[in-house]
């Protein structure tokens, strides 16, 4: 009998008060040196627990602190690309989303001495409307995929595709592999879980419940903002932007630092409880697995 393939474990490279101030306030920032200090956090809790992951990287952060992608790569682990300026397809036409990829690709195979085959979009953002995103990824040369959230979303989610890994077909009639994001089912509806705001707000026995479901079927696929273990305070003119803008806002944005001072020790007890690998290794599993199957 053959043995189930282990989960895979991602970590989307991003500066969290960078794109805020960007995508919430419209002032235009610098990299903070703070995306390093928790990614570091993160690769130390990986090593801690013997794991091997995937790291999506931001272009604009690879540009700010090479030296990070590096350290990534000492680690062994796998790098992909989060597109550059972190700008979500439907923000994008197809000749400046294949720019933003394909700069952050070489970027980071420059750094890394390495090719880069995987991708994941901003915000999970290749859905219906931007399946078009699937042909750039092609042309640009990845080999997977890993953006879709397989339900329905705030701003993402594709409903009706498949929940397991496999290729999809292109609006230009060619296929790429898709690694979907995990979901589960609540009440007969499928909703996100095993990353973000869900695996940080619910109980950790309510997601570790998930992942055994779900890992009895298929490889479940957790993922990981650096800034979601940041609770020291943001700088000042992030706060002076803040009380500017409208109530929804101001609670919307403190919501995101709820529990954070937990979150690196749920995913410490997850990492010892479950096994996990880099997102590569799922696909070189699912291809070899797929010729047997056709065989």
């Amino acid at each position: 009998m053959t043995p189930p393939m282990p989960n895979a474990f991602s970590v989307d490279v991003e500066d969290g008060i960078s794109i805020a101030m960007r995508d919430r306030f419209g002032t235009e920032v610098p990299q903070t040196n703070r995306v390093v200090a928790q990614t570091q956090e993160i690769l130390a809790l990986l090593a801690t627990g013997n794991t091997k992951a995937t790291f999506f990287i931001l272009g604009a952060v690879a540009e700010s602190f090479p030296e990070l992608v590096r350290e990534i790569d000492r680690d062994g682990h796998e790098i992909g690309v989060h597109g550059y300026n972190h700008i979500v397809f439907s923000q994008m036409k197809p000749d400046q989303a294949r720019n933003e990829v394909l700069r952050a690709k070489r970027l980071l195979e420059d750094i890394s001495g390495k090719a880069v085959v995987g991708h994941r979009a901003p915000c999970f953002s290749i859905s219906e409307p931007t399946a078009w995103a699937l042909d750039v990824l092609l042309e640009a040369g990845f080999d997977y995929d890993s953006s879709i959230m397989p339900c329905p979303g705030i701003g993402y989610g594709w409903p009706g595709q498949p929940l397991e890994i496999g290729r999809i077909n292109t609006p230009k009639g060619q296929s790429i592999v898709e690694v979907p994001l995990t979901v589960t089912s609540v009440l007969g509806k499928k909703i996100p879980a095993l990353g973000g705001s869900y695996f940080r707000l619910l109980p950790y026995k309510i997601c570790k419940r998930i992942l055994e479901n779900v890992e009895k079927e298929r490889p479940a696929i957790v993922y990981l903002h650096p800034y979601e273990l940041d609770y020291a305070r943001y700088p000042d003119y992030y706060f002076e932007q803040l009380k500017k803008s409208s109530l929804l806002t101001q609670i919307r944005m403190r919501s995101f630092w709820i529990r954070r001072r937990s979150l690196a020790e749920r995913y410490s007890r997850l990492l010892a409880e479950h096994s996990f690998c880099p997102i590569r290794e799922l696909v070189s599993s699912w291809k070899a697995s797929a010729t047997v199957d056709a065989d």
